[in-house]
């Protein structure tokens, strides 16, 4: 599956940036809730049988190490990059900052604690800004500047839904598959009466994790189905026809679907069904696994790559999508080897000891 990360990864940054050419990529909102499908896959994977029921600590502690690292060298690049374009006169996160006006002392604090530890990024899309304070709005694009535009690396908002989830997730993975199916459907249900109530758009169906656990929750029915069939003996061709639809699916995605709700309930159906032979399929490949790497460093370093790439004076022989989808491959490159990997083996020394 790692194949598959990679390419929502690339995706994302497309979407961030510029197609190539003409080819119609599958919209970003679907790539990252396909990647919480996957994130629901294998949290149930990891906590059923790499963790015991009492190891919730190791858990809890490996996806920090996972996750914070990286995202806090990659935090103190972006600020020094929003300085290096606030003295240049460009408009940028701290420009944002300055033209916030005098913000209260509530609001510094969720700003910097967001900042910092990613979770809360998300509600900034529930937030307006009005004389310094922030408040709850059903509609952030009403705020003037939007408070999302205070995060230095806003597109780290999904990786806070990631979050929330991780933190409920021991409690509901290893659970009888009803568990998960009823959450599914009050998932579901919330955003279908979101939608009747008028609240049919961002961030109501994209960054409010009450309409997003749905998604989870279909990667741990995904792994319910694959604990049930992981041991039969698959035809190679039938395993890796199922795992080539899968890829297949993500990359024409635009072509096959048109933009329905009821078209991305039969996708989504896909994945449920197609994860876990894929993953039986590629489980023991080395380059696979590789790729899973290297999908984060790209997902969380493209705020920074983008702002850098997209500056006029900046060249593009590519064009801007896949100059920086090449400039971003080469850095995840760069801090897996330099970087992940010596995190990776620090990791799992601190989980051993716990």
């Amino acid at each position: 599956m790692g194949l598959i990360r990679f390419l929502l990864a690339c995706i994302v940054v497309l979407c961030h940036t510029s197609p190539i050419g003409n080819f119609k990529t599958i919209p970003s909102d679907i790539a990252v809730q396909s990647f919480y499908v996957i994130s629901g896959f294998y949290m149930s994977l990891v906590l059923n049988e790499k963790y015991s029921k009492s190891d919730n600590t190791s858990f809890y502690v490996n996806r920090m190490l996972k996750i914070y690292p990286l995202y806090w060298i990659n935090l103190v690049f972006l600020i020094l990059w929003g300085l290096v374009v606030y003295k240049l006169g460009y408009p940028g996160t701290i420009h944002t900052y300055t033209v916030s006006g005098t913000l209260s002392m509530g609001t510094w604090v969720y700003l910097i604690l967001s900042n910092i530890f990613i979770l809360g990024l998300d509600f900034s899309f529930l937030l307006g800004l009005k004389n310094g304070d922030i408040h709850f709005t059903s509609n952030f694009q009403k705020s003037n500047p939007n408070v999302y535009l205070l995060g230095f690396n806003s597109i780290a908002w999904t990786i806070s839904v990631e979050l929330i989830f991780y933190l409920i997730a021991p409690y509901i993975v290893r659970r009888k598959i009803l568990i998960p199916i009823g959450l599914l459907i009050i998932s579901f249900s919330i955003r279908v009466i979101l939608w009747y109530s008028g609240y049919k758009n961002h961030p109501w169906d994209y960054m409010f994790f009450p309409t997003q656990i749905m998604f989870f929750m279909a990667g741990v029915i995904s792994y319910k189905i694959y604990s049930k069939v992981r041991h039969r003996v698959f035809n190679v061709y039938f395993s890796s026809t199922q795992y080539f639809l899968l890829i297949f699916l993500l990359i024409f995605y635009s072509y096959l679907f048109t933009n329905s709700y009821y078209h991305q309930v039969i996708f989504f159906i896909f994945l449920i069904v197609l994860i876990p032979i894929s993953f039986v399929h590629t489980s023991k490949s080395k380059i696979d696994r590789y790729l899973g790497n290297i999908s984060y460093p790209i997902y969380i370093t493209q705020a920074l790559i983008i702002g850098i790439t997209k500056a006029k004076v900046f060249p593009k022989p590519f064009g801007f999508g896949l100059t920086t989808l090449i400039i971003l491959i080469i850095t995840a490159i760069f801090l897996e080897y330099f970087f992940e990997k010596y995190i990776s083996i620090y990791r799992r020394k601190v989980t051993n000891k716990i």
